[in-house]
């Protein structure tokens, strides 16, 4: 089934000459997230006051996959199983396709992602054949159970398929046989990659159901058919339950050149200790490398899984949460390792690995990781990075409950490449919050910024663009702009091209940002390059209008000064105003600022940048902080870069390294040379031994100065405990049609903070509108209420589970939720009346206030009890004060509708054999008072005696009173409002079925005893 809506062409005249700007996720198949052709996105162009929302295009679903950019056309697919075409320019609608009915989460009970799973990776275009590729799983099955994973081409100039698609993906791994490719449980995230004429998909699961492995599948574009298979889960030990998702939070999958493949894993299977160029079957926890062979067969050519990896696994501290990145030869790498790729995980350590030999596992000293580098670990990251090849070059990870960091490429004393945390953003990014995208006018400094989707939470609630400052100042990553988006996407990606940056949402909408055409007033970035500090250098701006325009003021900030001439002053078209800058620094390193010019058409910035030199050494960071490290887990490396800022070279003169349990790494050797604005980076670890607070300095001298580098941290001793209290929720009988929500109870008993690393809502009959976030940090002590909801649409019973894990060493967690979806009984005013009960309306009477009475309404056959909920509002009062009433589940083997106890303590029930929960207003014989809750299951004499009763209630008579009686495999809770009051076990007493009924009496004292509504659900 599909339907095509052609609207224009304009623009695309043949699928051949179609000019692509950004045809595959995150810019290029190295996935470096950096588009260098954006001179109209500058720090200036985001500060102008123009800069804003250009139009915003809706959809019929939401928008996980990026957009990509086709000639005059951006592109963007649904959850709904559709790929739209929209004017990159205008937002108006091309062409639009749906392919089918897409599969539904409820089917398969994951909340990941709600409610349609119909397109949920970024599509790759083709220039050569000029089509578009996506993935779609479809609800064409048999069943719900049953449906099937396609890959889709269409054709980029107006949506019409390709012959001899879709290709249905299926078969069997040739590393696996007789054991097929899941479509059920399969979910397919990763970003496709073409390349060499084939198209790659990668596969994880939906919140890890059983049974599914990693896959990589390829469907050659030539021959329209699945041409291999390969699995990440092979040989002794693997069977179809061994995990290792291939997901990356929506990264793409890499390449760096023909027949070359690069994807991350998750939890499974861990590979044993080995080099890296000999990879085994189990690769869970791993980065690999694929080669392509001659027969389009994918082959494991190296690998790298952390020395801990089955820690990480049992954690679920998957290295898999995060995508890969290859650096771009050009800006990065050395002699001995000219090719380099970076991945960062849920843990937060941040790897820098050769592509070429990428490490294997425990291959370094002492059984350690054999990697070029690693820093941290700071908060994990879901999601990928992005790099910036300008300014001695950058990489950027956005991570989970924590910040935007910048951490700065470099060579370490020993000449090996490395990186170091340098800045990090002011603010927090929330769970669910996108991948980072550096756009720049190719490497010019001060040219770059880093866009951003901030997400508040795992709702996406509070969505907003941001726009920061690539090169951190002071250790800060400012942030220069942001708008609000809406509802944004989980792990989402911005697409960039022509000045402008593309954004899909979880609610339906592409949106596009940038500024006019033709701004009022055109500025042109300065660089006044290296000066010494005290000393001066003064350049020209020279701004243009393009219409006519008042200059107001000119300003320029931090170490620039601007002389305008004599302000306002009016521009006509084509008019220029000159505006010398001076710039003076004050201290060595970077300095950016921006000269803003306010107008009568907004305001508008020109960048500035440039660079204070100082005898001496410069220190980025200026100290490092370890923060606290839990005794046992390993320990945290950082890294720190020493400059020198002066004009001339200065050679090291002396190495002062810190004392245990710090030790530094790759320190530059005594005599080593610096060369001007030359830098080399220091790792320094911290693995305490003890329960202290610890502190210790890095020292280095030089011929012309020295640097002192502070060290701190603390250790604490202890292991965090999560907790689910209670293990298994039971919502009982629910009405079709309505609803129940309850809450269960997330806590950490441990004695040190706990992080939860993985957190997978049910979707379906049973759901949650507060998905507890991954990511999300216990204190000790601490308890989060997680509600869920049950919304039963079919009679009978209905289960799913809620799986939590955090780092606690436990593995998963299961809360267990259990309801029974029943039609409600008729009105209670409907059922058999008896003695002196009486229909009023709609309210039932069971007693006026005349003395000595009894009555009772009994519904007229039994129901199933196992699961039954009863809610009820009771009023009593208007006489003197007695008895009580009573909700009753009669034995049926005695009892009948026309059922009625006796009068007064009898309450209407005593004489009666079955379960009994009293509303009781008057102390007679064993009642603990006159104003009390109790449950009977027989009577003494004419009383009813009591199992179990409450007497921290408000009180009985006067104001309606809603109570609620919930039966669970034979455990009876009775409620008033939301509040348990009396847990009983009738296990003996009550049996599968009963006769359900509300009775009362009054004595020598009255009341009236009035049922105002109920809701009886029966169980099943």
């Amino acid at each position: 089934m599909f339907l095509v809506l052609l609207l224009s062409l304009t623009g695309l005249v043949a699928s051949s000459s179609a000019r692509a700007d950004e045809v595959t996720a995150s810019v290029d198949s190295l996935r470096t997230a950096w588009d260098p052709a954006e001179a109209g996105l500058t720090p200036a162009a985001v500060g102008s006051s123009d800069f804003g929302q250009l139009f915003s295009a809706s959809v019929d679903g939401a928008i996980y996959g990026q957009p990509l950019v086709i000639g005059p056309n951006v592109v963007v697919t649904t959850e709904k199983a559709s790929i739209y075409a929209f004017d990159k320019v205008s937002g108006a609608l091309r062409w639009t396709r749906h392919y089918g009915a897409p599969f539904q989460a409820a089917s398969i009970g994951c909340g990941d992602l709600t409610p349609d799973l119909g397109s949920t990776s970024t599509p790759v275009y083709d220039s050569t054949t000029g089509l578009i590729f996506q993935t779609t799983k479809l609800a064409d099955g048999a069943d719900a159970q049953h449906p099937h994973w396609y890959l889709e081409a269409v054709s980029a100039v107006d949506g019409t398929e390709a012959p001899g698609y879709p290709v249905a993906i299926a078969g069997t791994p040739a590393n696996t046989p007789g054991l097929p490719f899941e479509a059920f449980t399969a979910m397919q995230r990763p970003g496709l990659l073409l390349l060499d004429g084939v198209v790659y998909a990668a596969f994880g699961a939906h919140c890890d159901i059983q049974p599914y492995r990693g896959y990589v599948v390829g469907v050659s574009v030539q021959n329209h058919a699945v041409t291999t298979m390969w699995t990440d889960e092979s040989g002794s030990g693997a069977d179809a339950q061994s995990e290792a998702g291939i997901w990356q939070s929506g990264g793409g999958l890499v390449s760096d050149g023909p027949g070359r493949i690069f994807l991350t894993t998750g939890n499974g299977i861990s590979p044993p200790a080995g080099p890296g160029d000999q990879p085994p079957g189990t690769l869970a926890e791993s980065v690999i490398r694929l080669q392509v062979g001659a027969d389009g067969s994918l082959t494991p050519a190296s690998f790298f899984a952390p020395a801990n990896a089955p820690t990480l696994d049992q954690y679920d501290t998957d290295l898999g949460s995060g995508g890969p990145v290859a650096l771009p030869d050009a800006q990065f790498g050395t002699t001995a390792h000219p090719r380099l790729i970076v991945q960062v995980g849920k843990d937060g350590r941040v790897f820098l690995l050769d592509r070429d030999h990428l490490g294997g596992r425990m291959q370094g000293a002492g059984g350690t990781d054999g990697v070029l580098a690693m820093v941290g670990p700071f908060n994990g990251v879901w999601g990928h990075p992005a790099v910036y090849g300008g300014e001695g070059g950058y990489v950027y990870t956005v991570e989970n409950q924590g910040y935007l960091r910048a951490l700065s490429y470099g060579v370490n004393g020993r000449g090996g490449p490395t990186l170091t945390s340098v800045g990090t953003s002011t603010g927090t990014f929330g769970y669910t919050s996108g991948s980072p995208v550096v756009t720049s006018d190719g490497t010019t400094p001060g040219s770059a910024l880093v866009w951003v989707v901030y997400s508040s939470g795992p709702t996406g609630s509070g969505g907003q663009l941001r726009a920061y400052q690539a090169v951190p100042s002071g250790g800060i990553v400012k942030q220069l702009w942001s708008s609000p988006i809406g509802t944004a996407a989980k792990f989402t990606m911005t697409a960039t091209d022509s000045a402008r940056v593309y954004v899909g949402t979880r609610d339906a909408h592409l949106l596009a940002f940038g500024r006019p055409a033709t701004p009022a007033l055109a500025t042109a970035p300065l660089d006044f390059g290296r000066i010494a500090t005290g000393s001066t250098r003064t350049l020209t701006e020279t701004v243009t209008a393009s219409r006519d325009v008042t200059v107001q003021s000119a300003t320029g900030s931090g170490a620039f000064t601007a002389q305008p001439p004599s302000l306002p002053m009016l521009l006509h078209a084509g008019q220029s105003l000159t505006v010398p800058v001076t710039f003076a620094p004050t201290g060595a390193g970077d300095a950016t600022s921006t000269l803003a010019f306010t107008t009568d058409a907004g305001s508008y910035g020109a960048d500035l940048r440039g660079y204070g030199t100082k005898r001496g050494l410069l220190v980025t960071p200026a100290a490092l902080d370890f923060g606290q490290v839990a005794l046992g887990t390993g320990a945290k490396s950082l890294s720190v870069n020493i400059s020198n800022s002066g004009r001339q070279a200065t050679t090291v003169t002396g190495i002062g390294l810190p004392s245990a349990p710090f030790s530094a790494t790759q320190v530059p050797p005594v005599g080593t040379v610096l060369k001007p604005q030359q830098t080399v980076t220091v790792s320094v670890s911290y693995d305490p031994q003890s329960v202290a607070s610890d502190a210790s300095a890095l020292t280095l001298s030089s011929s012309t100065g020295s640097v002192t580098v502070p060290l701190t941290g603390s250790a604490i001793s202890g292991q965090g405990h999560l907790t689910l209290t209670p293990t298994s929720t039971r919502f009982g009988a629910v009405t079709i049609g309505t609803s129940k929500t309850l809450t269960f109870d997330v806590g950490n008993s441990g004695n040190i903070p706990l992080t939860i690393t993985k957190a997978k809502a049910p979707a379906g009959v049973f759901s949650t509108d507060t998905p507890l976030p991954e990511g999300l940090t216990l204190a000790p002590g601490a308890v989060v209420h997680q509600r869920v909801t049950f919304a039963p649409v079919a009679t009978g019973q209905a289960s799913a589970t809620y799986l939590i894990s955090s780092d606690d060493g436990q593995g998963g967690l299961v809360e267990r939720l259990n309801g029974t979806g029943s039609t409600a009984l008729p009105a209670a005013t409907t059922w058999q009346l008896n003695g002196s009960t009486q229909s009023i309306g709609s309210t039932l009477r069971l007693t006026d206030t005349g003395s000595s009475e009894a009555g009772s309404a009994i519904y007229q056959n039994p129901v199933a009890t196992n699961g039954l909920t009863a809610t009820f509002t009771a009023q009593i009062g208007g006489g003197s004060g007695a008895d009580g009433m009573t909700f009753v589940l009669l034995n049926p083997a005695d009892s009948s509708p026309t059922s009625l106890g006796d009068t007064g303590g009898g309450l209407g029930y005593s004489s009666l054999d079955g379960v009994v929960v009293a509303l009781d207003t008057y102390q007679g014989g064993t009642d603990p008072s006159s104003n009390f809750l109790g449950v009977a299951t027989g009577v003494q004499g004419d009383n009813l005696s009591w199992t179990s009763t409450s007497t921290q209630i408000r009180a009985l008579r006067g104001q309606p009173v809603t109570i609620t009686v919930a039966v669970h495999a034979g455990s009876l809770e009775v409620s008033i409002g939301s509040t348990p009051k009396l847990t009983v076990d009738v296990s003996s007493v009550l049996g599968p079925t009963a006769y359900v009924g509300f009775t009362a009496g009054t004595g020598g004292a009255t009341d009236n005893h009035d049922i105002l509504r109920s809701t009886v659900v029966p169980g099943s």
